[in-house]
């Protein structure tokens, strides 16, 4: 078997809750410029996956694994090969009648800051993670990996890189490179049996700064331009 390129946790315009200025169809012509094998778009609580998706990565030699990150509890988890009506939003226990041989279920950048990090919550409910997620944004003086790598390593819990892109420069900075046949079911088997490698390299703190900051402003975009939206929505009835 050979080595596939891989990244399973990336956004794009299709994102229902943030600005993103690529097209699923940018990003697989961009994954193919890249030599990627196996994608997942993980757009939050929408999945983005399609038969022409799936065939026009196809054409381009990558497969695509059907995916998203929904919000369980108010944090964050990957959820792979699912069907998204069948995700409660209110308890990241009941991800236990998710699991099958098919599904895959992972743990992104869990000790992050911010309050979509599941923290606490992925370490009562560990068991039920396939994978423990390896994010690009981090450099050598700040890397809030370290924690969730160790436990993960420890427990002997997968590791998968991922760009978690919402912007291009993010994209091909920390990949996995998975040991399996070319299937969307055989490379969800290879995670759960840790045949994955991460690759990565940190970034620099200006270079970290600088996709933070750029990813506030655009939420801050996304945010005025619902609250407009809804203030159009309800100003008749409020007449």
């Amino acid at each position: 078997m050979k080595e596939l390129k891989a990244d399973i946790h990336i956004h794009t315009r299709e994102d229902p809750e943030d600005l993103i200025l690529y097209s699923a169809i940018d990003l697989i012509d961009m994954a193919h410029e890249k030599g990627y094998k196996v994608l997942a778009i993980t757009n939050h609580n929408k999945m983005t996956y399609s038969h022409y998706l799936r065939d026009y990565a196809l054409e381009r030699g990558i497969v695509l694994i059907p995916g998203m990150e929904a919000t369980i509890e108010g944090r964050h988890v990957l959820l792979y090969n699912v069907d998204p009506h069948k995700v409660r939003r209110d308890s990241i226990a009941s991800l236990r009648e998710l699991r099958d041989k098919n599904t895959l279920i992972v743990a992104p950048h869990p000790f992050f800051p911010g309050f979509c990090a599941l923290r606490g919550r992925f370490l009562r409910h560990i068991e039920l993670f396939d994978a423990v997620e390896i994010s690009h944004f981090y450099s050598p003086m700040v890397d809030f990996n370290r924690f969730a790598a160790r436990i993960a390593m420890r427990l002997d819990i997968p590791l998968v890189g991922t760009s978690d892109a919402h912007q291009r420069r993010q994209f091909g900075l920390t990949y996995t490179m998975i040991k399996s046949e070319q299937d969307p079911d055989a490379v969800i088997e290879a995670i759960k049996a840790g045949r994955a490698r991460v690759v990565s390299r940190p970034i620099t703190l200006p270079m970290m700064a600088g996709i933070g900051l750029k990813m506030f402003w655009r939420n801050q975009v996304v945010r005025r331009f619902a609250y407009e939206r809804h203030a159009k929505r309800i100003a008749p009835h409020e007449a």
